[in-house]
């Protein structure tokens, strides 16, 4: 009697694993459809070529341009930057010039008719940006930089990865209408 008990038991414990697992997956497949989401609002309604959610927008070292400091791959994340922030010498900044977005550090600032002009480099480069940036031009301060994540979050921003994570979830949604069904179905049975 107790032999089919601890086998009902551990039964049911690997059956609550799956459970559980199978519910974590889920809610990072829904997360990662919601990150896309918001990513493609940015880019289609917005116009915008990053992410961006209330001030806070993730990007992707994609360069060794940074050094050590910034290593490729990395994860950035910048806080939005408003007119009344500072922008010190030796701050990480992401800005577009030219249409194109760019992370490097600050060398120095300077002040033509009232406008605040930034001087920036990469710390591998020896001499500064020709590009001057201007205060409009400036997305963000970094304020955070989590190593390897940046391969994440290019393959999350990607079309196909959405469209397969969309395909996943639907195929769970039909499978778990399936599983539905048959339990009552087996319920049905047995009290018959």
């Amino acid at each position: 009697m107790n032999k089919k008990k601890g086998t009902r038991i551990r039964f049911i414990k690997k059956a609550r694993n799956k459970e559980i697992i199978s519910k974590i997956i889920y809610i990072f497949l829904v997360g990662f459809v919601i990150l896309n989401i918001i990513f493609l609002v940015n880019t289609t309604i917005k116009k915008q070529d990053y992410f961006n959610l209330m001030g806070i927008s993730l990007f992707s070292m994609e360069s060794d341009l940074m050094g050590d400091e910034i290593p490729r791959n990395s994860l950035l994340v910048t806080r939005k930057y408003n007119a009344n922030d500072n922008i010190d010498v030796n701050d990480n900044i992401a800005y577009i010039v030219n249409g194109k977005i760019r992370i490097n550090k600050v060398v120095s600032t300077k002040v033509i008719d009232g406008k605040v002009i930034y001087h920036t480099k990469s710390n591998n480069n020896y001499f500064s940006d020709i590009e001057e940036v201007s205060k409009n031009e400036v997305i963000g301060k970094v304020i955070g930089i989590v190593p390897v994540l940046g391969i994440l979050l290019n393959i999350l921003q990607s079309k196909i990865t959405t469209v397969i994570i969309i395909i996943i979830l639907i195929m769970k949604f039909i499978y778990n209408k399936n599983a539905y069904k048959r339990r009552i179905k087996r319920k049905k049975t047995l009290r018959e």
